[in-house]
């Protein structure tokens, strides 16, 4: 894509795809839906929870730390880590707030870039991402075969429309990605935070045709001496059902 064509405001609407409203999903790759990538990666089996994530699942809601939601999300780029880490407690407004730290040896915040601009155009390559959980992805904006295209470029103003397992409660989500610089995380403080990327998102209904925005995610991504690690936090209105914090941490964790 062109710097000539991105400056028109119309340049995606060749790339636009609909969303079947009736669409059927299943779990798990079947034979005839295998490319050669899938055949390769794709495992039923995911990671056992460690003892950590365990605890923090079975702590419930701190009521001895502060949430994080967009009042003090800055505080990410504090060079310490923060009292919750991995753990879901309700902000001071009632907001819900989930956490979750993964270390990711032997990888670079490109690398992250990278899935979250491929992944999206497929749902065999989303599947693989979570086997027991995923169960359809298709993007509004279809960009997976335009080249010049930088991998932020492919998510950061797309909508990746997935249906999912969290727990046991089926999901259709419409998850649309935002530059980080519009909730407070500049590219300048990102990077004198020795973070590499962060991947920033409203979520909501794929069925709502208002487009209603119900959560928020980031997934803040900092260099380590030995690769990098993914400070994830999940935001959700006041009244949303504690429930929804273990479930999440399980969810996160195993993707």
């Amino acid at each position: 894509v062109s710097d000539e064509n991105k400056s028109d405001a119309d340049y995606r609407v060749s790339y636009e795809t609909g969303l079947d409203p009736q669409r059927s999903t299943h779990l798990g790759i079947w034979r005839d839906e295998h490319d050669g990538i899938s055949r390769a990666f794709f495992d039923w089996d995911v990671p056992d929870l460690t003892q950590p994530v365990r605890d923090a699942i079975g702590a419930g809601p701190r009521d001895d730390v502060k949430g994080m939601n967009l009042e003090n999300l800055t505080d990410l780029l504090q060079p310490d880590y923060l009292p919750l880490e991995t753990g879901f407690a309700i902000c001071p407004n009632g907001e819900l707030s989930i956490a979750i730290r993964t270390s990711w040896p032997g990888t670079t915040p490109e690398m992250i870039d990278w899935w979250f601009g491929w992944h999206m155009a497929r749902t065999e390559r989303y599947k693989l991402w979570h086997p027991q959980a995923h169960l359809f992805a298709q993007p509004r904006y279809d960009f997976s075969n335009v080249s010049g295209m930088s991998d932020r470029e492919r998510y950061i103003g797309n909508i990746s429309w997935v249906d999912e397992y969290i727990g046991p409660m089926s999901t259709r989500l419409a998850i649309t990605f935002h530059d980080p610089s519009e909730i407070g995380l500049d590219a300048g403080l990102l990077d004198d935070a020795n973070y590499g990327t962060v991947v920033c998102a409203t979520t909501g209904s794929s069925d709502d045709e208002t487009g209603a925005q119900t959560g928020r995610l980031v997934h803040a991504v900092r260099r380590t001496g030995n690769g990098c690690e993914m400070r994830s936090r999940f935001i959700f209105p006041a009244g949303t059902p504690d429930l929804l914090g273990p479930l999440l941490i399980d969810h996160c964790y195993t993707e």
